[in-house]
């Protein structure tokens, strides 16, 4: 069904990390935080097929609150990938540090691996 979540999908790890265990199971929280964890590289480029894949939340939004995330600096569009747009979180951002560095910390929290 269009605009409805999937996250019976095993690939859909989103639901599983601390932000969304913070902060609630609101699309774009699972968004940011799938291309956190996914992206062994921060550069890593993701179509909206393959964020609503990792993140469990149906194409149709994933591409609504990208353009949202986009507005607000927190997610960039680069390169095309078949004639479809590509998207990471913006690294020039400090916003973007400091949402990566409280996924860390509360993932260190809540799994007791302090460094």
């Amino acid at each position: 069904m269009p605009g409805t979540d999937d996250i019976d999908n095993p690939e859909a790890f989103a639901d599983d990390l601390p932000l969304t265990a913070v902060f609630g199971d609101h699309p774009k929280t699972r968004i940011v935080s799938a291309l956190l964890t996914e992206s062994e590289n921060p550069t890593t480029d993701f179509s909206v097929s393959e964020i609503a894949r990792i993140s469990g939340v149906d194409d149709d939004r994933v591409a609504d609150h990208l353009d949202e995330l986009r507005s607000s600096g927190i997610v960039v569009e680069t390169d095309e990938l078949d004639d479809a747009a590509t998207y990471r979180l913006d690294e020039d951002r400090a916003v973007v540090a400091d949402v990566r560095q409280l996924h860390e910390d509360l993932f260190e929290e809540t799994t007791g691996s302090a460094e």
